[in-house]
């Protein structure tokens, strides 16, 4: 049972990163490969505050204000971008933070990783195993949930949708779209922030691998595998993927067989479905 519920800790977790993914390429149709970096800069930051004494829900704060930050920041001279030229912009974000997290050894522990970061606590009660943690993983998820929901039906929301559709015809019309897209680039971050932040307490150890391209590339597959601009694509797609890994375990596979016959898994997954269901298991295409 205790295997199940870290099955779905982590499945919700990245279901939190996959709505900050779809946020941002989903809805506003900006291509970005640099979530796992925002997701990075929550968990080294919640790692940080939690190992100065802060508390739980202080520290997650913290985290997600700083991964938010982070996103505007390094979001904001490529967001007059569009297309391949934003791609290659936030794939350059990616490599710089995997160097960061790499190199930056006074707070980030270097490739050795941070180890023993504190266990969540509220109100005196610790989340230690896999189903005490479970509640606090499904409550976030919840609230990520309904605020994705709400934003999406809100009249911001429908401004996003349409500089997705036509970013001139909206800034014709008197929009501030650089606005807009600096709004979403904060939202967004805090949603990846929470994100690290919730897999930094849970599994109390982060190393830049954690966080280099290959994940940002997984949590892209999770969103189109799941369906974009759909909240239960965002949702679909993680336990989906999160489960291939579960099932190897299952088969005679050495361990320097399983991570390659895992991404050749991905792989066909996703040729699959771009070829004959685009717009994901939940619905719409991007």
């Amino acid at each position: 049972m205790n295997f199940l519920f870290s099955f779905i800790v982590l499945a919700e977790i990245f279901a939190i990163v996959a709505i900050s993914t779809n946020l941002l390429m989903g809805v506003v149709g900006i291509f970005s490969v640099a979530q796992a970096a925002i997701m990075g800069c929550g968990a080294y930051a919640y790692a940080v505050l939690a190992a100065a004494g802060v508390p739980f829900v202080p520290a997650m704060g913290g985290a997600m204000m700083i991964a938010a930050s982070v996103n505007m920041l390094t979001a904001l001279p490529s967001l007059r971008l569009a297309g391949d030229y934003f791609v290659i912009t936030s794939f350059g974000t990616q490599l710089v933070a995997t160097a960061v997290f790499i190199n930056w050894v006074v707070f980030t522990g270097g490739a050795a990783g941070l180890p023993g970061i504190p266990v969540a606590e509220i109100f005196g009660i610790s989340f230690v195993t896999a189903g005490e943690f479970l509640w606090i993983s499904s409550v976030a998820l919840g609230l990520v949930a309904l605020s994705f929901w709400s934003l999406l039906r809100s009249p911001y929301g429908k401004l996003l949708h349409a500089i997705r559709l036509d970013e001139i015809a909206v800034a014709a019309s008197g929009r501030k779209v650089l606005r807009a897209k600096i709004g979403v680039s904060l939202v967004s971050g805090a949603y990846a922030g929470c994100g690290g932040a919730l897999y930094a307490a849970y599994i109390s150890f982060i190393d830049p691998v954690s966080f280099d391209i290959h994940v940002s590339v997984l949590v892209i597959t999770m969103v189109v595998i799941g369906g974009a601009r759909t909240l239960a694509g965002s949702i679909l797609g993680p336990f989906l993927l999160l489960a291939i890994p579960q099932v190897l375990t299952l088969l005679e596979l050495s361990s320097t067989q399983v991570g390659p016959v895992r991404q050749l898994i991905y792989g066909l997954i996703l040729i699959v479905c771009v070829v004959w269901r685009p717009q994901g298991l939940a619905g719409r295409s991007l």
